[in-house]
């Protein structure tokens, strides 16, 4: 069979099918199928018989003048469409949804991104039809079972997340035009009274309220009461933090509260509140240059590791870059490692801590923040954390700082570079001899299995089966040979 014929053979039966499923659907509702109806019959159209044609048929007359009385036959029935509900309109962009990222995964392209401008087309006619779609979808995520093993429910809820997100920014471009909150704060209320029901509602409250306008004063008392709940372990604390961090900044942004009011109720909650409270007042107060020694004050003297770590990443995240980091400085005596939050700092400004990190090494101290400092900056797009990382080889003594450079070659794959970095680290007595610092390099050595040069991993493997590695490091070097070798067995064994 051609292609043409196959396509026509695909055309008449989708054809069949939509046409099936319409008259099923039809007389589902009892609705019969016919053509447009008629305008309505002119007075001398009846279909009653007038007294004159009666007699005429009675008296028999001559049959070409015979006046022959026909009944109208009844106007044919106008076929209708239901309209979807709201719930029919989901549940098609949901199967949409899924189908879409079936071609995808089967890399259809274009009959993906064909699939994907239907939903739109559908997405756009259901947010045109229905000026309660927020409430309406609210509804929809509240009645959702938990568990769920319909293997629907996934699309069905980002379907959902989608339509609360379209109509809480719809509500507030409108809001912002005719000065006047109220559709748009009644939604977020809701949203923010139904969070603390089902895990999923909390997820997806705080997708679509963290970090973005909607939240107002009007909503400080429910944001609140989420902090009470978190500070009772009924509600996650991270959540509440961040909400009560948004809606501070929504009141800064718009004016509903001055920075200065902000910074007298940042320093109530730092002396008597709950984590969430200390943690939101803390950050609050770091904004403000004139607050920031108060707070880290307040930090070390309270020794809370936890809401340290907390506003090192706030800070990492928030606070200009020099700000950031000499507030990740100032924690430096109560939290001696931050990885995590000079990453975050290197992706923004990975320079700052380049020259930051020089300096350091210029008087050889805090081979800790060094250490730290050479992470942020390996892991920042471009090659300045190759460069910052041979450098720190080449020149820094520290052996911490130095596996920390070898580990920059490896999550790269960069197979030549790593093993440089691992035979240079290795040459180090304070490495080769230390156990617990070997078992990093071969931590770092895994990441040559996926590179797949042979070669390489046969010469450092063969070194590394060598030395003093501890039973845990000594078990996964001989699986990453026995994976990567051929016959798990090196090629000359020394």
């Amino acid at each position: 069979m051609s292609h043409t014929s196959k396509a026509a053979t695909r055309s008449r039966r989708t054809v069949l099918i939509l046409t099936t499923t319409g008259l099923v659907f039809a007389l589902a509702f009892g609705i019969a199928l016919g053509g447009p109806r008629p305008p309505a019959p002119a007075p001398a159209a009846s279909t009653t018989p007038t007294a004159a044609a009666a007699a005429t048929q009675a008296r028999g007359d001559d049959p070409a003048t015979r006046v022959v009385i026909v009944p109208e036959a009844p106007p044919p029935v106008v076929a209708t469409t239901a309209e979807p509900s709201f719930e029919q309109r989901v549940e098609e962009l949901a199967q949409i949804a899924r189908r879409t990222a079936e071609l995808a995964e089967q890399d259809d392209l274009a009959a993906a991104t064909a699939s994907d401008q239907t939903a739109r087309e559908r997405f756009g006619e259901l947010m045109q039809r229905f000026d309660d779609a927020g409430e309406r979808g609210l509804a929809m995520l509240a009645a959702m079972p938990v568990p769920d093993l319909d293997p629907l429910t996934p699309a069905r809820r980002g379907v959902l997340r989608v339509v609360l997100q379209g109509e809480l920014q719809r509500r507030h471009e409108t809001a912002l035009a005719v000065q006047d909150h109220r559709r748009v704060d009644a939604l977020v209320s809701n949203l923010v009274d139904l969070m603390p029901g089902t895990e999923f509602l909390i997820a997806d409250g705080e997708w679509a309220l963290a970090d973005r306008p909607y939240l107002r004063l009007v909503h400080e008392p429910a944001v609140l009461s989420l902090v009470r709940l978190s500070s009772e372990e009924r509600f996650p604390r991270s959540v509440a933090t961040r909400l009560l961090l948004t809606l501070w900044h929504n009141l800064q942004a718009t004016g509903e509260r001055s920075s200065d009011e902000l910074s007298r109720l940042a320093l109530l909650m730092l002396a008597d509140g709950d984590p969430s409270q200390r943690t939101a007042a803390c950050r609050q107060l770091l904004l403000d240059a004139r607050y920031r020694p108060l707070v880290l004050s307040w930090l070390r003297e309270r020794g809370d590791r936890t809401i340290a770590n907390e506003i090192a990443s706030l800070a990492a995240r928030d606070l200009p870059p020099t700000a950031a980091l000499d507030v990740l400085r100032e924690l430096g005596p109560l939290l001696p490692r931050l990885p995590g939050a000079y990453m975050t700092l290197g992706f923004r400004a990975p320079e700052v801590l380049a020259d930051a990190y020089r300096e350091l090494l210029a008087s050889n101290t805090q081979p800790s923040r060094r250490t730290d400092l050479l992470a942020g900056v390996a892991m920042a797009p471009g090659e300045i954390g190759v460069e910052l990382a041979q450098f720190a080889l080449d020149n820094d003594p520290s052996p911490d700082v130095c596996l920390q450079a070898m580990f920059a070659f490896c999550t790269r794959r960069d197979v030549t570079g790593a093993e440089a970095a691992i035979n240079r680290v290795l040459d180090d007595e304070a490495v080769r001899n230390d156990p617990a610092r070997l078992d990093a390099v071969v931590m770092a050595f895994q990441n040559l299995e996926a590179g797949g040069d042979v070669n390489v991993i046969d010469r450092v493997g063969q070194r590394l089966n060598n030395l003093p590695l501890s039973p845990a490091s000594r078990q996964l070097l001989a699986g990453i040979l026995q994976r990567a070798l051929p016959g798990g067995e090196f090629s000359t064994p020394r």
